[in-house]
């Protein structure tokens, strides 16, 4: 029996997959991002589009149809027969400029994607920590039951019938019924977090490996200085790149495309002729300028947004590393100053603590340890959760 328990536990510590194999897994086979690489690939077929000219235009034509006798095509020499051929010819550039707008248009597509994968794999980091912290904090809590239930049985041994003893013991079972009820609350986030992390790495059943362990933080000018290669501040300027090549299509757009039409014109009892013709539109309402117009703005705007991502990028950098110092703060005071300290209270108590005599001073020194203890817990999966914002911020997945 045990040598199958061994197994099991074995087979299962395998199985157990780490945050950065659930990461490489995620975005392999995540939906949101296959949605992105299939219209990634349409823009590989836009592309090739962009640089066609525009279909070219085919008339049939039967002229001066009378209707005395409506078959008769031999009575006057204007009964004719014609097949048309139309095609417009794009402005010189304009080809080059449609082509620069759809690649253009990919790269901030590809941009997003790239976006995409970074905030992936940020929920799935998050969310792994909440799990590990809820777990983490649940176990704290069963071991709590056990020596808070353990220390009750050992009291009711040596307990008196006076009024004090009864009190102190009571505030035990109170303390007791408190860890349960923390416990279950504990137990419904955490299958919440289970089913959100699920969904995010798309796997119905998975066992997650890791812990809570933290290191002093990297300096923030780390972060600043990779800023300008993250995917979001590429996008912003990719999308100013895209409003320029808009507003250069739409200046050679000032220029009408010309067009060439020839005909071939036959009759049956008159010589057959041929025409040509040559044409474009004229631009006398001002349309063109005003949609030029409209693309130079556009393209001011992008530019100054660009400015202004970037600032707000930055300040979201600063913010979260201001958080993640913090909690990095919390948890050195609690595990350097707070917890050995209360070590300390535990020693001089200790005597009466182990002969039943004072079960109130020892339950409220429990209870400070398992709040300290559970807050620095808090304070780690914060800490992560920060980290993994920022790596984020500066785009990267791991």
């Amino acid at each position: 029996m045990r040598t199958v328990l061994l197994t099991i536990i074995a087979v299962s510590l395998l199985q157990a997959e780490n945050i950065d194999q659930l990461i490489t897994h995620a975005l392999k086979t995540h939906p949101s991002l296959q949605s992105i690489q299939h219209r990634l690939s349409a823009m590989d077929d836009r592309i090739a589009r962009s640089g066609n000219w525009n279909d070219p235009e085919l008339v049939l034509n039967i002229n001066d149809i009378q209707f005395d006798h409506p078959t008769d095509r031999t009575l006057e020499p204007m009964q004719f027969q014609a097949i048309s051929f139309k095609q417009r010819f794009p402005w010189f550039g304009k080809t080059s400029a449609k082509e620069l707008l759809t690649r253009e248009q990919k790269h901030l597509l590809m941009n997003s994607y790239d976006m995409a994968k970074v905030r992936l794999a940020e929920e799935i980091k998050k969310t792994a920590y909440t799990v590990l912290e809820i777990k983490k904090r649940l176990k704290i809590v069963n071991d709590y039951e056990k020596l808070t239930q353990q220390n009750i049985d050992l009291y009711n041994a040596y307990i008196a019938t006076d009024a004090k003893n009864q009190s102190s013991s009571m505030a035990a079972k109170l303390m007791l019924s408190r860890l349960h009820i923390r416990a279950e609350r504990y137990k419904a986030v955490l299958k919440s977090q289970q089913a959100k992390l699920a969904y995010l790495v798309q796997k119905k059943h998975l066992s997650l490996n890791g812990s809570l362990h933290i290191r002093p933080p990297k300096p923030l000018a780390y972060y600043l200085s990779k800023l300008e290669q993250t995917p979001a501040y590429q996008k912003a300027l990719t999308q100013t790149g895209v409003a320029e090549a808009n507003h250069a299509l739409k200046e050679l757009d000032k220029m009408p495309d010309p067009f060439v039409q020839v005909g071939y014109f036959n009759r049956k009892a008159y010589p057959d002729y041929g025409s040509i013709a040559v044409g474009f539109a004229l631009p006398v309402y001002g349309s063109e300028t005003l949609e030029s117009e409209a693309a130079q703005k556009e393209a001011l705007a992008a530019k100054s947004a660009a400015i202004d991502y970037r600032a707000m990028l930055e300040s979201q950098i600063r913010t979260a590393y201001a958080k993640m110092e913090e909690a990095y703060h919390i948890y050195t005071i609690i595990e350097h100053d707070s917890l050995p300290k209360l070590a300390h209270m535990f020693k001089l108590n200790e005597a009466s603590i182990q002969n039943g005599e004072d079960l109130f001073t020892y339950t409220s020194l429990l209870e400070q340890k398992l709040d300290l203890v559970e807050e620095r817990t808090v304070a780690q999966a914060e800490y992560l959760r920060r980290l993994a914002t920022l790596t984020s911020l500066i785009g990267e997945t791991k």
